[in-house]
This record gives structure tokens, sequence and C-alpha cells, in this order.
């Protein structure tokens, strides 16, 4: 082991932990486990990175860059995952900490959530959806939607405000 890479690692570790941290925390929604499991993977990623000889000229625009990459990849393996939660089994031992009324609640918005899913997939076509995940959930910048579908911003903006008006006539909450 390299103790000049060692040092610049433990540097830049230093220097962006808190910000990688929080950049990691805000892109997952504020799940801190799957945040710190993404720090882990972009330093370990910066430390391969660092054993072949390459320092990033600029290491904390690496880190994000990566970051996001990350995010892109999971977000991606998670809509390819079509298992279902609702088909595990369910411990019928288990205890609730909420009233029967919170349940109800809970029903209730589970169902609206359920006929609003239906009516997208039903509405929507798959690049539509995409196109929708992407700005909406994952907030990628237009610029960079139009480059991933091949089209012009401006067609893409015009895409993106139709499509927002659609999902507005499903869900008028929206």
């Amino acid at each position: 082991m390299n103790n000049s890479m060692q040092e610049i690692y433990t540097q830049i570790w230093n220097d962006n932990i808190q910000t990688i941290r929080a950049v990691c925390y805000a892109k997952l929604n504020g799940r801190r486990e799957d945040a710190e499991d993404m720090v882990q993977n972009a330093f370990g990623l910066l430390w391969k990175k660092l054993l072949t000889g390459t320092v990033p000229p600029n290491p904390k625009a690496w880190l994000i860059k990566t970051v996001k990459n990350l995010s892109y990849e999971q977000y991606r393996s998670n809509a390819q995952n079509t298992d279902n939660i609702s088909s595990t089994p369910v411990d019928e031992g288990f205890r609730t900490r909420y009233s029967d009324a919170d349940v109800a609640q809970l029903l209730e918005q589970q169902e609206h959530s359920e006929a609003l899913l239906k009516a997208f997939n039903e509405n929507f076509t798959q690049e539509e959806k995409q196109i929708i995940i992407y700005d909406r959930v994952d907030g990628i910048p237009q610029a960079k939607i139009s480059q991933l579908f091949c089209q012009k911003p401006g067609s893409t903006r015009v895409r993106i405000h139709r499509l927002k008006h659609r999902l507005k006539l499903i869900n008028p909450q929206e």
C-alpha cells in the first residue's frame, strides 16, 4: 500500500465526508443506513481509482458525480426488481402501535395510492413514465433528460410540461 495514496485518500475523506453524507442522505430521501452504504461505496470507488494512480482533479465533484451515478444505478435496479413486498408473509403476532382510526386512514391512503398508480400505469407509456420519474422523483435536470432520450431541450421541456398536465388530470392533488 502506498503511503502517499493513503494520505491523499485520508485528506479527501476529511475534506469531503460531511458533504458526501449530506448528498447521499438527500438522494435517498433520508434513509440513513442506505445513505451510509452509498457513502462507503463512493469512497471505495475513490480508493480503487487512487490505487490505479489516478487522482481526480476535483475530488469533491468526482465524489458527488459518483454518488449521483450510484443513486441512478440503485433506482434502475429497484425498478427492474418486480418483487412486491406485500407478498411477504405477515406475522400474525405482530402488534401495531397505531390506533384503529390511524390504520383505517393509512389503508385509505394506500387505496388512493394504488388507484393512482394503476391510472398512472394505464395512461402513460413506459417512456413517458420514465421521463416523469426522472423529472419528479429523481430531480434530473431537463437538459440531462433530453440527452438521455436524444431529444432537443425545447422538445423535452414541452413534453415534460404536457406530461405534468396529464398527471394533474389523473391526480388533482398533484
